[in-house]
């Protein structure tokens, strides 16, 4: 290509980045099947591979409707993970895993998970107190709903969902609801943080995880330092609003700013700040008492260390930012399996056989359906007894 030209190749790169990130992103997936389409030599992989090359093509020919592609991105992941986790493994091995398994070990797994959600809608209860006193049971519902929606809903939409749910029940700022959701995101992963920092601290010490919890680091407190700075220098923001947009325009976008710092006032209350940090280690500390259960369910061949259960939650948490398909399918395998793997390796029983491994992977299953199937049962509930209809999930997502 002559040099002259790449200026303006530069130009149209940047008019259609926007376009190419997805495309890059759905190639490598394509190249992943194909690699292991002749690695292993099976219809499926192949099958995979021609799929994802066809969507590549049709991308590039801006044939595939930005939905679709959006589907495939998330769909591709998660079968990428699942693949990893999966691919190599015997599977009739992984089912005799899952029937051996002592299922009775589900029952205090779920009693410590419904701790968790009560706890976590009280701790919500207090982001939501500058707005008026939340009920409980209203609170709850839109929670569950909001959880619910995140394993069958894309991209998280739950989240709105449950915005909307409460604005519409309790009649406050749907906007400033979302906001607490957003402060509320950041103290879970600053406790995931936290969490891992223990660890390493009682001697829980991998290389993995050090990449881990820098990267996490890195984005919670970038947006912990983004709410500060818009808290603390809010005029700053509304004065460039109004120097930068249209009149019109501009009186939406601060009314939407108003309505969002709204729901960011619980961070201003030292009251608030400590019940809601507080809440928080109490909230998240039940989830490896439920995780724990379900790894004692299964036989490893070596002693099950109560850490891997608390390993677990922040891998799987920063696992699950992952855009990928609803459920967080893929994601919260690949992520679970890797934290046992790391877990075993720790007290000296690295995972070598495969019955090991088909276990491992068996009992990450099982810690999947033990948390999802109780919250989605629980935001399928919730949606009927809030009397809500398929327009309030488009509503929901509009706010």
């Amino acid at each position: 290509m002559p040099v002259a030209n790449f200026p303006l190749l530069i130009i149209w790169l940047k008019k259609n980045a926007a376009r190419l990130a997805p495309v890059a992103i759905l190639v490598l997936i394509a190249a992943f099947f194909m690699y292991r389409a002749f690695s292993l030599g099976d219809w499926f992989h192949g099958a995979m591979a021609a799929l994802y090359g066809a969507a590549v093509l049709l991308a590039l020919a801006n044939r595939l409707p930005a939905n679709w592609r959006t589907h495939a991105l998330n769909v591709g992941i998660s079968l990428f993970f699942l693949d990893l986790v999966f691919a190599q493994l015997n599977l009739q091995e992984v089912g005799v895993a899952l029937a051996e398994a002592r299922w009775w070990l589900l029952l205090p797994s779920l009693a410590a998970l419904m701790v968790h959600l009560v706890f976590r809608i009280w701790r919500w209860q207090w982001l939501l107190k500058p707005m008026g006193d939340v009920p409980f049971m209203p609170a709850f519902r839109a929670g569950m709903i909001g959880i619910g929606g995140n394993m069958v809903l894309p991209a998280r939409a739950g989240e709105f969902l449950r915005a909307y749910v409460i604005g519409r029940s309790v009649g406050i700022s749907k906007t400033s609801a979302f906001a607490t959701v957003v402060v509320e995101r950041i103290f879970d992963g600053l406790t995931m943080l936290l969490i891992l920092v223990g660890l390493v601290v009682f001697g829980v010490s991998d290389p993995q995880l050090q990449k881990i919890g820098l990267v996490g680091a890195a984005f919670y407190l970038l947006a912990l330092g983004g709410i500060v700075l818009f808290l603390t220098r809010r005029h700053w923001f509304e004065s460039l609003v109004g120097r930068l947009l249209p009149d019109a325009l501009a009186e939406k976008i601060l009314a939407l700013m108003a309505a969002f710092a709204g729901g960011l006032e619980s961070l201003r209350d030292g009251k608030q700040l400590f019940m809601v940090t507080v809440l928080s280690l109490v909230t998240w500390a039940f989830i490896p008492l439920s995780f724990y259960p379900v790894l004692l369910a299964f036989d490893f061949h070596a002693p099950v260390p109560f850490f891997a259960a608390v390993l677990l939650l922040p891998m799987l948490a920063f696992g699950l930012t992952i855009p990928g398909a609803p459920g967080g399918v893929g994601l919260f395998e690949g992520a679970g399996y890797l934290s046992l793997a790391i877990s075993f390796q720790l007290i000296g029983s690295p995972l070598v056989t495969e019955e090991q491994k088909a276990v491992v992977a068996a009992c990450v299953v099982l810690v999947h359906i033990s948390q999802a199937l109780p919250e989605a049962l629980l935001g399928l509930w919730a949606f009927f007894a809030e009397g809500l209809t398929a327009g309030d999930i488009q509503a929901g997502s509009k706010i």
